[in-house]
């Protein structure tokens, strides 16, 4: 570069207001400095009120069974004093509970004398020497423990017990045990973008179940601050070292007031919003005045036009992923134009929430209205069932009972599957598999009398059907699984069997097998002949199934195959007209 150019470039309008503004915006650099400081506290404020909510979601999975744990507990200590008189009762209670609750893995009634008087296993226990029956002894109450041995599961359990009392007098104390699951508790509405380190404990501060598994768990602690210091408060947060020396920020939520609280926890650095900026250097705020004086132009769009759109995206993205929204100050210097567009967004983000609202209340009313239909319509078809079985009882030909029962085992499978669409937590959805077990083995065993030694075999691989489907391949199964035990025969080698199996061959489809061995018949002739109603309605329920039906006929065994794909929600109802049965 030549002198003249250099004192040209020099003497340019550019560099001067450059300059002057460079010099104008250092001191507002400095100011940018502390403000930057003050806006990291802030969001760190912020960022702690996002970790208790986030805590309280992370918690939820074992805040549902804990407060199942004591529900039962509660009922159950009710219960004790009517039935405790009848042991084969009170066991039975105890194994029906743990039965229905998969999650826990033993429950039971401890009397005053410390021996287990009745409960899903081990009955007859002593439990003088255990931890949980001296507390209940000095102080009767509910309580909340950890087991890292229990005597009779022999794994880490968290114990929930309450006592029971007798004309106001302390008479023992029911309690039952929920196994320890660090896998439930990483999995369960963990956020998966930011996820907790989540422990929970007693109103006692003992340690109940932590996320990271119990083995070193302590050194994952607040340092000084006990834990049992931390009970009986409401939601708080507070940020300080953890035992290990880790600094991270804390986040207590109770959940069950009293009784069972949860400590979260992250590292603090994840809460800043721009980690290393409190250390910058002061000279990179002039800096990067100066360069932004360089380019004002660009500035100014980006501060008047593209900050704002940016912001308004994020906060379209935050609402489509947390469906929250917050109501900012309106920012007057905004173009007129995006204040409006501003405001239209937040109007219209509160419609939608409130439309939402209305929506899930609308469908769980209907969901409710649906499942008593189904309810109402399995009370009918089992009146009809029942009808019919009078008029088996009245029929005078064996021809006219067998024609009857076989529609009395129709009814009863719509009725099953009615069943269970109101009892399923699937809404208007059936688990096929567990249809066609209720169904099937009842058929089975009923059909052959005992001294034929018949060996029956069902496999079932999970499949969810809508009613439209469900129906007809109960029928189905019904109707193959029928003729199979009327045509079933004793092979030359071994005995005789039937098989049922419903498989799943790839996403979307599946297949019903029903097989029967060849031979010598079971039944006397004039029960195994046949008007071919049986053939015809396999045909017509596997035409409404939308199947493919195949018959094979081997030398020892004939089955029924049907290939059918399972249909989604409009599928099913486009595909459910009835076909009819020449």
């Amino acid at each position: 570069m030549t002198a003249k150019n250099w004192r040209g470039y020099v003497d340019g309008l550019g560099l001067r207001i450059a300059a002057l503004l460079s010099i104008a915006l250092f001191p507002i650099g400095l100011i940018a400095v502390s403000i930057t400081h003050q806006f990291s506290e802030a969001a760190d404020e912020r960022a702690q009120s996002n970790l208790l909510a986030l805590t309280a979601q992370a918690a939820a999975g074992e805040e549902a069974l804990i407060r199942t744990g004591f529900g039962s507990t509660d009922a159950l200590a009710a219960v004790i004093p009517s039935i405790e008189a009848d042991t084969s009762a009170c066991n039975r209670i105890f194994v029906d509970f743990i039965a229905d609750n998969q999650a826990f893995s033993f429950a039971g009634y401890v009397g005053t004398d410390g021996i287990l008087k009745c409960g899903s296993s081990a009955v007859g226990y002593d439990f003088k020497g255990r931890e949980v029956y001296q507390g209940m002894m000095q102080h009767p109450g509910p309580r909340s423990d950890l087991i890292f041995n229990a005597p009779i599961s022999k794994t880490s359990v968290i114990v929930l017990s309450a006592p029971v009392y007798r004309d106001g007098a302390f008479d023992g104390y029911v309690t039952v045990s929920l196994p320890h699951n660090e896998t439930r508790m990483k999995l369960e509405n963990q956020p998966v973008d930011r996820p907790v380190d989540l422990i929970t404990f007693n109103n006692e501060g003992e340690i109940l179940s932590a996320a990271g598994g119990l083995q070193g768990v302590v050194g994952e602690l607040p340092a000084g601050r006990p834990l049992v210091g931390l009970a009986g408060q409401y939601r708080f947060s507070f940020t300080g070292q953890t035992n290990d020396g880790e600094e991270r920020v804390f986040a207590v939520v109770p959940i069950l007031r009293d009784q069972v609280y949860a400590i979260g926890s992250w590292p603090q650095e994840r809460l800043s919003v721009a980690p290393g900026l409190s250390i910058a250097s002061p000279m990179f705020f002039p800096i990067a005045m100066w360069l932004t004086s360089l380019g004002v132009a660009y500035f100014a769009v980006h501060r008047l036009v593209i900050k704002p759109i940016r912001r308004l995206s994020r906060d379209m993205r935050d609402f489509a992923v947390t469906r929250r929204h917050e109501q900012r100050y309106r920012d007057t210097g905004l173009p007129r134009e995006l204040r409006e567009i501003d405001q239209t967004w937040h109007n219209l983000a509160e419609t939608v929430i409130r439309d939402e609202a209305e929506l899930e209340d609308t469908i769980h009313d209907k969901s409710v209205l649906l499942k008593e239909v189904h309810h109402r319509v399995k009370n009918n078809l089992q009146l009809i069932a029942s009808i019919v079985n009078m008029k088996v009882r009245k029929a005078k030909t064996p021809e006219a009972r067998f024609a009857l029962k076989e529609v009395q085992g129709r009814v009863m499978s719509i009725a099953t599957v009615h069943r269970s669409l109101y009892e399923t937590t699937t809404e208007g959805r059936v688990r096929a598999d567990e249809l066609m077990r209720s169904t099937i083995g009842k058929l089975v065993s009923a059909s052959v009398a005992n001294e034929a030694h018949l060996k029956s075999t069902e496999e079932y691989d999970p499949v969810v059907l809508y009613p439209d489907q469900a129906v007809p391949l109960s029928l189905l199964a019904t109707e193959a699984t029928t003729n199979a035990l009327k045509y079933i025969g004793r092979p030359e080698e071994g005995m005789p069997r039937i098989e049922v199996r419903l498989k799943t061959l790839e996403p979307g489809t599946a297949r019903l097998i029903v097989s029967n061995t060849k031979g010598t018949p079971l039944l006397p002739p004039e029960q195994v002949s046949g008007t071919g109603l049986g053939t015809n309605l396999i045909k017509a329920f596997a035409q409404q199934l939308g199947g493919k039906l195949e018959v094979e006929d081997g030398d020892v065994f004939f089955s029924v195959v049907v290939d059918f794909p399972i249909a989604s929600f409009d599928e099913a109802q486009r595909d459910s007209e009835i076909v009819e049965v020449d």
